[in-house]
């Protein structure tokens, strides 16, 4: 499920150049890099624009880490209710990449994270089983029950994400899926990750066991993150493949920016029902 390969390593880590006097130097945009240029310098220019991106700095991830939001349980629930229509199918966005996939050394890189989202279903320890299986505890613990599935409909952002995310994995030109999957989803993952921890440990009614899911991958770092980038540093070599990297990069990251819009949108409707609530 839209998990990070890694965490403690900070986006400005990798992108950003840092000159004699420790200052920022200026870089060139990624799609001036599309045709000339080395394949590092591109994804290193695509990864600075990563970073200012609306999915890394939405208001409502914001609010959800400062707790500015009108009913934080409720706002969690209906989060984990709409997004696990997109991440459940997490393993499915994996496999339509590698499928993809020409070189088996990448190939295998992919694999390990795949093995890593199907977890062990016979083990003992939460932390151990199937990433879906951590997510639907995940849910259980916040209160999302068989009433709430049966009073509740997901938003049709989330429908319009999964299937465009799909699509994108499933493109012909493998960077598109790369892109997507790897600088725009698990790249950037344990960052978005930590909001809701904030939200869960000091603005809910939740236990702090509720946040294993996104500790899991806000806590670990196993360099797969590092191993990824790599990969798609390899594809670029190829010119022709780095404006596909770029579009699926770019795409999943508008896709995800809308669902935080939609996702801010139904919190502060919950505000306006509540306050039209007959009273008691």
């Amino acid at each position: 499920m839209h998990h990070g390969f890694f965490s403690n390593l900070k986006l400005t880590r990798l992108v950003h150049q840092i000159n004699s006097v420790g200052k920022v130097t200026k870089m060139t945009a990624s799609i001036n890099l599309i045709h000339e240029g080395s394949a590092s310098d591109f994804v290193t220019a695509l990864l600075q624009e990563v970073e200012s991106h609306p999915a890394l700095n939405h208001e409502y991830l914001k609010r959800l880490s400062t707790g500015e939001l009108p009913n934080i349980d409720a706002v969690l629930r209906d989060y984990a209710f709409n997004y696990s229509f997109y991440s459940d199918k997490f393993v499915g966005y994996l496999d339509a990449v590698i499928a993809g996939m020409k070189n088996e050394n990448h190939k295998e890189l992919i694999r390990e994270n795949l093995l890593e989202e199907e977890g062990d279903p016979m083990a003992v320890e939460l932390k151990d089983k199937p990433h879906v299986e951590i997510f639907a505890d995940f849910k259980t613990r916040i209160g999302i029950d068989d009433q709430y599935l049966a009073s509740n409909e997901i938003c049709d952002t989330v429908r319009f994400w999964s299937e465009t995310f799909m699509s994108c994995c499933k493109n012909e030109r493998n960077g598109c899926g790369l892109g997507a999957i790897g600088i725009a989803t698990e790249f950037i993952v344990p960052e978005i990750y930590q909001h809701f921890i904030d939200a869960i440990e000091q603005h809910s009614t939740f236990d702090d066991d509720a946040s294993l899911f996104f500790r899991l991958h806000v806590d670990c770092d196993d360099g797969h993150g590092e191993d990824l980038v790599n990969v798609i540093k390899d594809v670029a070599i190829d010119p022709s493949e780095r404006e596909a990297i770029r579009f699926g990069t770019l795409l999943a990251l508008n896709l995800r920016s809308a669902f935080w819009d939609s996702m801010l949108a139904r919190a502060f409707a919950m505000e306006t029902h509540q306050q039209l609530a007959p009273a008691a």
